[in-house]
C-alpha cells in the first residue's frame, strides 16, 4: 500500500498517509479520494502525514504541481492543510511554499499534536 487516506476519528480533517516517495502520480492517486470524503462530511482541513515520504521531485515538478495540477484535479483553494514531516526532512519545503504561492493555507510540523492544534484554530 502506497497511501492511505481516511476521515480521521475527530472526523474534522482527512488523514493522508503516504507510505513511499512523494511524487505527482502518487498525489493524483490519493486526491480524488481525499477530495470527495472532505466534500461528503463538509470538511476543509487535511492532514498529510508524510513522515515516509520524502519529496523526491524536481522543483519545477513541484511548481507545475501547486500552480497547474492542483486546480485541475479540483483540489479545493479553501482548503487549510498541516504537512506532518520528519524531523530533518527538508524536501518538502519548496512544495509548503508553492502551495502558499498558490493561494493555499498551508504549514508543515514536525510533532502531530502541533499540526492538528493548528488545524483546530479554523
Amino acid at each position: 500500500m502506497d497511501f492511505q487516506v481516511s476521515l480521521a476519528e475527530s472526523q474534522d480533517y482527512i488523514l493522508i498517509k503516504v507510505f513511499k516517495p512523494m511524487t505527482t502520480e502518487i498525489s493524483q492517486r490519493f486526491a480524488p479520494e481525499a477530495i470527495r470524503l472532505a466534500e461528503e462530511h463538509g470538511i476543509k482541513k487535511y492532514l498529510f502525514d508524510v513522515r515516509q515520504a520524502p519529496n523526491v521531485q524536481s522543483v519545477s515538478k513541484n511548481y507545475m504541481f501547486a500552480h497547474r495540477e492542483l486546480p485541475e484535479i479540483k483540489f479545493p483553494r479553501a482548503s487549510i492543510s498541516a504537512f506532518l514531516i520528519s524531523e530533518n526532512d527538508k524536501s518538502h519545503e519548496f512544495i509548503e511554499l508553492a502551495f502558499k504561492n498558490a493561494g493555499y493555507l498551508v504549514k508543515s510540523f514536525t510533532e502531530e499534536q502541533a499540526a492538528l492544534a493548528w488545524l483546530k484554530k479554523f
